[in-house]
């Protein structure tokens, strides 16, 4: 029998901010998102030269910013004067829109105490500048609202290290499906897991997982449905207006 409910906002992370709409992980894509309903928002992180989170998803400046720069070559404050508007996609619409920094991002959160903020932590900048940088940095900025701020990252070790030192919640972002039962990520016990929903087998009984599995990039109702008859219980969108205004 087919799955029909509504989506509701605790089924939904919104992917990069609102980015259907709007460029992808600027505060303003936060706000929207937000303002949309997404109760969870998820953003990347890379560190600015001088070792400053930015909420910025590549390493390089080219397809956000049509920079030839990279992000490890700039400052934060030099950062911060560019523009994060997505020319190829979004044309000049949100070109005075710059460049967010985590802080920023944490002072919307502060404002909206519901809402939970899943942190990215890009292999790049962890490769460049090292685990200890970046989660030293991280998190001192994430410490206001460390209860609902939820560090996670591709690379298992970074997130093992962040569960070591006690941060409330982690979780990883899965290589390869087989890689939910290794050693190395069933001792990390982490409270989410997220994972390209392509890869997750047809056949696997979901519900005796012990973790909460987020599916990625869901864009549409059809396949949110879908995948919910598979047990998956929360998805990854860049779409969280469409999906929440889902009726049938």
């Amino acid at each position: 029998m087919p799955y029909n409910k509504p989506l509701t906002a605790q089924q939904l992370v919104a992917h990069r901010g609102y980015q259907r709409i709007y460029p992808e992980n600027t505060a303003l894509s936060v706000r929207q998102a937000i303002k949309a309903g997404a109760l969870f928002v998820e953003i990347d992180i890379q560190l600015s030269r001088d070792q400053q989170p930015v909420v910025y998803h590549d390493i390089s400046l080219q397809r956000v910013s049509n920079c030839k720069e990279s992000i490890s070559d700039l400052s934060l404050e030099q950062l911060k004067q560019l523009s994060a508007y997505e020319p190829e996609r979004l044309g000049d619409a949100f070109i005075k829109e710059p460049i967010s920094s985590l802080q920023t991002v944490v002072e919307i959160i502060k404002q909206h105490p519901a809402v939970t903020l899943f942190i990215e932590l890009k292999e790049e900048s962890i490769e460049h500048f090292g685990e200890e940088a970046m989660l030293k940095n991280v998190c001192a900025i994430l410490k206001p609202i460390a209860q609902r701020a939820v560090l996670i990252s591709f690379d298992y070790s970074i997130i093992q290290t962040a569960r070591r030192k006690g941060w409330p919640q982690v979780g990883v972002v899965l290589r390869d499906w087989l890689d939910i039962n290794s050693p190395e990520v069933q001792a990390i016990s982490s409270e989410y897991t997220f994972v390209d929903y392509k890869i997750i087998p047809p056949q696997t009984d979901l519900e005796r997982l012990k973790t909460k599995l987020v599916a990625y990039e869901v864009g549409t109702v059809e396949l949110a449905r879908k995948l919910t008859t598979q047990k998956v219980p929360i998805f990854e969108t860049f779409d969280i207006q469409g999906l929440l205004k889902s009726t049938k």
